[in-house]
């Protein structure tokens, strides 16, 4: 059974990648001093962007489990090193997708309480081309979670670059200054429906 450990990192200290081997840390920030695996990106589409650009580009070679995590995944996954270690030495690892953030949130497409007015219906609709008036889902807060490779291949790899390219979309900036559109907050609740 094969792991791979993605972090999307600006300027966090990964240090702390180093004690788990097959980890790429994708870098939208200053290169890092040290010996990594590092992958530069653009600095757009916050951690949603890097998560759906490597099943992008890797989705022909994928491991049978890929672990998600921001550069610093403690303050949502304060026990992630420990996380991490029960899933990569299980030996009999049978599941689809699981949160490895331990906040875990609901959410609707009508509305989040804990980000109000964020763009849900409509960009549930550029990402699956369908219209729903309303659903109720949960996401883990920081979106830090490890998702089988069987599950990722369900959807078509354009359906990733779709997901890229929205995150890439810089005409839907949120601030000027921000090099986000504002359908990376509204991705990171999509997750789990994506991912499912």
């Amino acid at each position: 059974m094969s792991f791979c450990i993605v972090v999307a990192r600006y300027n966090e200290n990964v240090e702390w990648t180093k004690q788990f081997s097959n980890v790429i840390i994708y870098n939208k920030g200053i290169p890092l001093e040290g010996e990594y695996n590092e992958i530069f990106l653009n600095n757009v589409g916050r951690e949603s962007h890097t998560y759906y650009k490597h099943i992008y580009d890797n989705y022909e070679n994928l491991s049978d489990y890929t672990i998600f995590l921001q550069g610093h995944p403690f303050d949502h996954s304060p026990n992630i090193i420990s996380n991490i270690k029960k899933y990569i030495n299980n030996t009999e690892l049978n599941i689809d997708f699981e949160f490895l953030s331990e906040r875990i949130l609901s959410c609707n497409l009508s509305g989040c309480r804990y980000h109000p007015g964020l763009p849900l219906k409509t960009t549930y609709e550029k990402i699956f081309n369908i219209k729903k008036e309303d659903m109720n889902w949960i996401f883990g807060a920081g979106a830090h979670f490890i998702v089988s490779k069987k599950n990722i291949l369900q959807k078509p790899k354009d359906f990733y670059l779709n997901n890229v390219k929205i995150l890439e979309n810089s005409k839907n900036l949120v601030r000027a200054h921000a090099p986000d559109p504002i359908e990376a907050w509204v991705i990171e609740r999509l997750h789990p429906l994506i991912l499912n």
